[in-house]
């Protein structure tokens, strides 16, 4: 079976599970029936980025596992990159492995999405109590009520910041980039101009290494730990990455 009717299969196997008819779908994707037929029997030579994406939308699973990069990237395209997507159906297991090192699942955009429990020491909330612009990392670390003000001693934040800028600069056009640096910017009341000059951050930014010292508190008034921030990725998740703390010696 060619490449592009293994995916149309998959493409009804999904609708099947649904219960919904070609006709039912179709109006879900703003197509004719006919072409949606066509893309199941993989009579289509090359399908659009967009309807990929919105196919992965209706029927959500592909979004959460990483099912659609897999698609974009066996019809050629670049991968679906935005924050606060579906997390995998296999986040929690992922972030335990980590245990007892601490550990949080951050996306593209900064937010922070889930941390494991030993992780939950340094934040000092409950995870699922982080809503909407308040997961983000700049506004927790920022906002004179933001959990992280505590965590990262000032020896470390300007890493932190190098990271960030680094991992921002290929989406710095996009709009959801551009959208959510002027929201944090009115929240915060800060620029992005402000904090390259403040932190002395490269313009361009320099790629940071793999891994890199950070010091974390416990607590107000508590000595900061040490600890070396190594970075792993979710497979078939480019927008996602998992923070890990594994205790350094200086």
């Amino acid at each position: 079976m060619s490449a592009h009717r293994q995916w149309g299969a998959r493409v009804r196997q999904l609708r099947e599970a649904k219960h919904w008819s070609q006709q039912q779908l179709a109006q879900k994707l703003t197509v004719s029936q006919k072409h949606l037929s066509r893309l199941e029997h993989g009579d289509v030579l090359q399908v659009e980025r967009d309807l990929l994406i919105r196919i992965a939308e209706v029927f959500g699973d592909p979004l959460a596992t990483g099912e659609l990069n897999q698609w974009l990237y066996g019809f050629g395209y670049r991968p679906h990159v935005l924050p606060q997507l579906p997390l995998p159906p296999d986040y929690q297991r992922l972030l335990d492995a980590y245990l007892p090192y601490p550990a949080s699942i951050i996306d593209v955009g900064w937010f922070i999405r889930h941390w494991n429990r030993a992780m939950e020491r340094f934040y000092r909330i409950p995870n699922g109590q982080l809503k909407g612009l308040g997961q983000n990392w700049l506004v927790q670390y920022f906002h004179p009520q933001g959990v992280l003000r505590h965590t990262y001693s000032s020896e470390s934040i300007r890493r932190v910041l190098g990271r960030l800028f680094w991992e921002w600069y290929a989406y710095y056009d996009e709009p959801w980039n551009r959208d959510l640096r002027q929201a944090l910017e009115q929240l915060l009341g800060l620029t992005w101009e402000g904090l390259i000059e403040q932190y002395r951050l490269p313009i361009p930014p320099v790629p940071p290494p793999w891994d890199e010292p950070v010091w974390l508190r416990q607590g107000p008034g508590l000595s900061p730990l040490r600890f070396r921030a190594v970075y792993a990725r979710v497979p078939h998740r480019p927008d996602l990455r998992i923070t890990v703390y594994e205790p350094d010696e200086p």
